[in-house]
């Protein structure tokens, strides 16, 4: 039978709590299982050892807030055969997200808004 290849996996951080890290890292038993079917390559919330890629599956956390991260997400996403977004804040950005509608969230003052209804007489 043939050595077939170990795959190599990646767990990249981006904008966020790091929750969604600890929560794998919180799986002791599993991911000490994991270990055997593949190799944890790069997870910096987990250890400093890095393998470069490419990988095979990469997991990222975390949402896309600067010009640096568009770069690094591309690069990921380059080095990677499969991506998976994991968490609220790479799915759908997050509470990081809400500084997209700051402009239209606070462009004016409360005490200068009309109310929403009038006042019962």
């Amino acid at each position: 039978m043939a050595d077939r290849k170990t795959p190599k996996l990646a767990v990249w951080k981006f904008s966020s709590c790091d929750g969604c890290q600890l929560t794998l890292l919180d799986c002791e038993d599993e991911l000490l299982a994991l270990t055997e079917e593949v190799r944890i390559s790069y997870f910096l919330e987990a250890t400093r050892k890095v393998e470069k890629g490419p990988y095979d599956v990469s997991l990222v956390e975390g949402s896309i807030t600067t010009p640096h991260d568009i770069k690094a997400i591309r690069e990921v996403r380059k080095s990677s055969r499969v991506l998976v977004t994991i968490g609220a804040c790479a799915t759908a950005g997050g509470i990081q997200a809400l500084r997209n509608f700051k402009k239209a969230l606070f462009a004016n003052r409360i005490d200068a808004q009309a109310p929403i209804a009038a006042p019962r007489q």
